[in-house]
C-alpha cells in the first residue's frame, strides 16, 4: 500500500464560497471546487416515461434486448471483466457478459467489513452459475483511514463515507492483481430504473440534515465570497449581505441577491413539502439549529432554511425536463461516479457503466413507472426481464443499505478518530476561512461520545468526513509544487 499521497499542484486554493456552498448544498454542481479538475459528464437522454403499461411482456422484451445489445457491444470491444457486488445490477451484468463471452469473464468482488454477507454469497453463486472466474479482493479495515487522503485526492472532491475509500483501495488491489485495463460496473442502474422507491424524499431529508449541521460550524460569507471574521458584527450592517434564507436584508443593493453564497429559499414551484420529514422538527433558521447547544456561537453562523430547494433543483444552464432526471444527474456526478471513475483512473483502470449507455438508458428511462415498483421492490421490470439469467434468490434479494456505517461502527474506530483529530484541528481548518473552529470542535467531541448505533452518528459523520476532505484538498492546494 502507498504511504504518501500523490503529488498534485492545483493552480490555487479552495474558494471560501465554494467550501460554504458545498457544505450547504447551495450549488447544483460542485465540479469547480478543486482547481483544474475535469467535471464528470453524465448525458442522460431527455425522455419522458410512458403512461401505457398494459403490454408488460412487450416492455420486458424491449428492455432485455436493449440490455443484451449494450453489454454485447462492450464484450465485443474486448472487455471481459466486471465488478461484482452480488446485487441484482452487477449480477445481471456478469450474467449477460458471460452469455456473450462464455468462459472469458472475470468477476472482481470486494471483501470489506461492511459488505453485505448475503450479497457476497450471491456474488459467489453468480460466478458459479455463469462460469466466471471470481477474484475476491480483501480490504483490511485498517487501510481505510490510512488511505483516506489518497482517495480524496484521487476523487478530486469530498468523501462522505468509508465506501468511497474502499472503492479506491479495491481498484488499487485489483490492478495489482492483474485487472483491466477496463472493467464494467453496475453503477447507474438505480438511477435509470428507479431502484430505490422513495429515494427523492430520503435524499431531501439527508440534504436537510446536512444543511442544519453545516450551519452549526460555518461562519457567515459575504457576497464577494469573503468570510466575516468570528465575533464581528459586520454582517449586521454591511450593504449587500444576503441572508441564506433567501430575501436580501434591508439595505442590500439591487442585484446582490443573484450572487448569494447561500442555501436557496423555499421554492413555490417545488414539489418538496414544507412540513417535518420522518417526524423530525423542521429547522428553519439559525436559532432553531443552535439554541439547543452552544447558543453563544449563534451570531457567527449563517442562517439556514433546511426546507429550501434541493440541490438538483437549483438553476442550471442545462436543465433536464423532469425531477427524476435532474436528481439522477446530480447524485451520479456528485456522489456515485467520482469514486468509481476517478478512483479507478488513479490506478490506471477505466470503468465503463453500461446502465448509463445512451441506448439502454433511453429504453429504461421511458418505462412506465407502474412497472418499476411492485411489492416493495424497485427495478421490478428489470428483475423480471433477467429471470433467465439471474437465480431468483439473487434477483429478488432485498436491497440493503451500503452507506450506514460510520467511523464509530468501524472495527478500527480508534484509528478513524485519530485521523479526525489530526485533520479537524483549528490549524487545519483555519485556511478554509469559513469554519467556526470552536463550534466544530464541540461537534467533534459530541460525536466521539455517541454510541455507534445513535441515529445522529450518520449525519455527523458525513459532515466530519466532508470537513476532513476539504482540509486535505486545501493543504495540497497550498503546498508548493
Amino acid at each position: 500500500m502507498p504511504t504518501h499521497p500523490p503529488k498534485v499542484s492545483p493552480a490555487r486554493g479552495l474558494s471560501p464560497r465554494a467550501v460554504s456552498d458545498l457544505l450547504l448544498h447551495a450549488r447544483a454542481s460542485n465540479a469547480g471546487l478543486w482547481p483544474g479538475s475535469e467535471p464528470i459528464s453524465v448525458a442522460l437522454p431527455r425522455v419522458a416515461r410512458e403512461l401505457d403499461a398494459r403490454d408488460e411482456e412487450g416492455l420486458t422484451q424491449r428492455l432485455l434486448s436493449a440490455w443484451s445489445g449494450t453489454v454485447r457491444a462492450h464484450v465485443e470491444a474486448g472487455t471481459h471483466e466486471v465488478s461484482l457486488s452480488g446485487g441484482v445490477d452487477s449480477a445481471a451484468l456478469c450474467a449477460m457478459a458471460a452469455r456473450h463471452a462464455p468462459g472469458k469473464v472475470r468477476a472482481w468482488t470486494m471483501d470489506v467489513h461492511f459488505a453485505d454477507a448475503v450479497e457476497r454469497g450471491n456474488a459467489r453463486r453468480m460466478a458459479k452459475v455463469t462460469g466466471a472466474e471470481l477474484v475476491d479482493v480483501h480490504i483490511p479495515d485498517a487501510v481505510l483511514p490510512d488511505l483516506f487522503e489518497h482517495a480524496v485526492l484521487a476523487n478530486q472532491t469530498v468523501i462522505l463515507n468509508a465506501r468511497a475509500v474502499a472503492s479506491y483501495v479495491f481498484y488499487l488491489e485489483a490492478r495489482r492483481q492483474g485487472a483491466g485495463p477496463v472493467l464494467l460496473s453496475g453503477a447507474g442502474a438505480d438511477e435509470v430504473l428507479q431502484g430505490t422507491p422513495g429515494v427523492l424524499a430520503s435524499a431531501k431529508a439527508r440534504v436537510d440534515e446536512d444543511r442544519a449541521l453545516a450551519a452549526r460550524v460555518l461562519v457567515a460569507v459575504d457576497n464577494s465570497g469573503a468570510p466575516f471574521r468570528a465575533g464581528s458584527h459586520d454582517h449586521e450592517t454591511a450593504a449587500g449581505a444576503v441572508d441564506n434564507s433567501g430575501p436580501p436584508r434591508a439595505g442590500a443593493r439591487r442585484g446582490d441577491q443573484e450572487s448569494k453564497p447561500s442555501i436557496p429559499s423555499r421554492n413555490p414551484g417545488s414539489d418538496q413539502t414544507v412540513g417535518p420529514r420522518d417526524g423530525s422538527p423542521p429547522v428553519d433558521n439559525l436559532r432553531t439549529v443552535s439554541e439547543r447547544e452552544d447558543s453563544d456561537h449563534a451570531p457567527r453562523r449563517p442562517p439556514v432554511d433546511n426546507l429550501g430547494t434541493a440541490p438538483w433543483e437549483l438553476p442550471s444552464a442545462d436543465a433536464l425536463p423532469s425531477e427524476e432526471l435532474r436528481y439522477a444527474r446530480w447524485v451520479l456526478t456528485e456522489l456515485i461516479l467520482p469514486p468509481e471513475l476517478r478512483g479507478a483512473r488513479a490506478h490506471g483502470l477505466t470503468v465503463r457503466t453500461p446502465y448509463l449507455d445512451e441506448g439502454f438508458a433511453r429504453v429504461a428511462l421511458a418505462l412506465p413507472e407502474a412497472v418499476l415498483s411492485r411489492d416493495g421492490f424497485g427495478k421490478w421490470l428489470f428483475r423480471h426481464a433477467v429471470r433467465s439469467l439471474v437465480p431468483e434468490e439473487v434477483r429478488l434479494a432485498r436491497k440493503t443499505p451500503r452507506y450506514g456505517h460510520t467511523a464509530l461502527s468501524s472495527p478500527v474506530r480508534s484509528r478513524w478518530l485519530e485521523l479526525y483529530r489530526a485533520w479537524l484541528s483549528p490549524a487545519r481548518l483555519e485556511p478554509l476561512q469559513v469554519i467556526d473552529s470552536r463550534a466544530e470542535q464541540g461537534l467533534l467531541e459530541r460525536y466521539m461520545r455517541l454510541p455507534p448505533d445513535d441515529p445522529k452518528a450518520g449525519p455527523m459523520d458525513r459532515l466530519l468526513m466532508r470537513l476532513m476532505s476539504l482540509a486535505m484538498l486545501q493543504a495540497h492546494a497550498e503546498a508548493p509544487s
